[in-house]
């Protein structure tokens, strides 16, 4: 299923921040059969491996067993909803309204510029530790017919969870991680779109499903905060990463199950990206979402290639140049603006063409 790798790569996008640590994280959906009705147990594995090679020991993190959770329900419109489990003892003065406010507002800036609804809510968990581990494991149940995402934060005692002082991975997470997850749920909704399934041969859409998903993460995070998406496009490395010709070899062919290190799998988002926002500057995201969904056929990678050189009159080789130029700009732009006090709208990432 997509949630295992796409949230594993979601976090390999630190990379450049952990020159002593390699986590190693892994988060799946299992079925679990009640007597009442199915559920779906979700895993998540941290893993920090330090430069020796030797894992560090994992803290098993149970919500159950924690002390003091309590849910907190926020409206997301058309029946769905964001449910926040949390253990602080006064999560509202720390930020948990606001946090809330940033989930609400991706979901319609996700289904304004996809054109499409999402269906589910979402499950979060925030979490409070006396010292967060650098390796844990983490479960919980849920009923998937109500949640579409379910994710973990872990926050320092006293930690705002809002604002410039929150939470670095809580930020990251509502910012980045949900609006790009979200995109997922949109494209899985499309019957058009194929997807790697586990067990059979890679269809080779994944570089056009995550660099979709990552131009609406980053749309989104440059809507909200400039500032946000000049240091997630920096992770991204957008200027330099097509330099990368093992990069460019393999996005067109890029399988959810391979054999790649870490940072040519977090390379290889940041490329999708400037695919897709190269794509998306000479034809509307909703446009091509719309046409896709027109077509009777469902699309691999290669009629995702044919439909690119129809709608732009460039091969796939011009496309790449194009994009690469598109990253040294942007580069460019982050660089010239780092130490402006007024530069938040200098960098926008736009899913209209010809932004």
């Amino acid at each position: 299923m997509n949630s295992k790798k796409e949230y594993t790569l979601s976090m390999k996008s630190l990379l450049p921040l952990l020159p002593l640590l390699i986590l190693l994280t892994l988060a799946s959906p299992v079925l679990a059969l009640s007597a009442m009705s199915p559920s779906i147990l979700f895993s998540q594995e941290v893993i920090a491996i330090a430069p020796d090679g030797t894992p560090y020991p994992a803290q098993t993190i149970d919500p159950a067993a924690i002390p003091g959770m309590r849910t907190y329900d926020f409206d997301l419109g058309g029946g769905r909803a964001l449910q926040i489990c949390s253990n602080l003892a006064d999560p509202e003065s720390r930020g948990l309204n606001e946090t809330a406010g940033v989930v609400q507002r991706s979901y319609r800036y996700i289904e304004a510029a996809s054109g499409r609804t999402l269906e589910r809510g979402v499950l979060l968990y925030i979490i409070e530790m006396e010292r967060i581990p650098v390796s844990y494991r983490f479960q919980a149940s849920y009923q998937e017919a109500q949640w579409g995402e379910v994710r973990l934060a872990l926050v320092e005692p006293g930690q705002d969870l809002f604002g410039p002082n929150a939470a670095e991975g809580l930020t990251e997470l509502i910012y980045d991680t949900i609006p790009h997850e979200l995109g997922h749920d949109v494209l899985s909704g499309m019957p058009c779109m194929l997807h790697d399934l586990d067990g059979e041969a890679s269809v080779h859409t994944r570089w056009f499903i995550e660099g979709i998903c990552e131009v609406l993460a980053k749309g989104f995070a440059g809507q909200e905060d400039p500032t946000l998406l000049k240091r997630f496009m920096a992770l991204r490395k957008v200027g330099t990463v097509l330099d990368d010709l093992s990069v460019r070899d393999q996005l067109f062919s890029w399988a959810q199950h391979n054999g790649n290190q870490m940072v040519l799998e977090s390379d290889l988002y940041g490329a999708a990206l400037l695919v897709m926002m190269a794509w998306t500057e000479k034809v509307e995201l909703v446009t091509l979402l719309d046409r896709l969904e027109r077509d009777s056929r469902s699309f691999c990678g290669n009629d995702l290639v044919a439909l690119l050189g129809v709608t732009t009159g460039l091969g796939r080789e011009e496309m790449i140049e194009r994009a690469s130029l598109l990253g040294q700009r942007i580069e460019e732009e982050i660089f010239l603006v780092k130490n402006e006090a007024d530069s938040g709208d200098v960098l926008t990432v736009s899913t209209r063409a010809g932004s």
